[in-house]
């Protein structure tokens, strides 16, 4: 008698996706490899060096510099509720009119 395979080991069940890694840019990464001892020890000198040359904000700066950008998303977000009201769409609408802005650059990396 021949044995049935079960649906577990049918060759024609699909297979779970790999994981892939998550890619951030328009092409691959050179190197998935972590850095090695001697790219932390740069790391640590040219942060040093940075901060010895006073590059790095206050928390005073970054406090101010979200609080200005927040303002900004405010005065946005108000100019595309007036658009939409100026336009004459229904006061429903007025209310679920959004924006949302994305940061990039030495911004979006702190």
């Amino acid at each position: 008698m021949v044995e049935s395979e079960s649906l577990c080991d049918s060759p024609f069940r699909q297979q779970p996706p790999a994981l892939k890694p998550k890619q951030y840019g328009v092409t691959k990464p050179i190197s998935l490899a972590g850095p090695t001892e001697a790219d932390i020890q740069r790391s640590r000198k040219l942060e040093k060096c940075l901060s010895d040359a006073g590059l790095y904000e206050s928390p005073d700066e970054v406090s101010k510099r979200e609080d200005v950008f927040g303002r900004i998303k405010q005065i946005v977000k108000d100019w595309v509720k007036e658009l939409t009201r100026l336009r004459g769409y229904t006061d429903q609408m007025v209310e679920d009119a959004n924006a949302v802005l994305f940061t990039f650059g030495s911004y979006r990396l702190g």
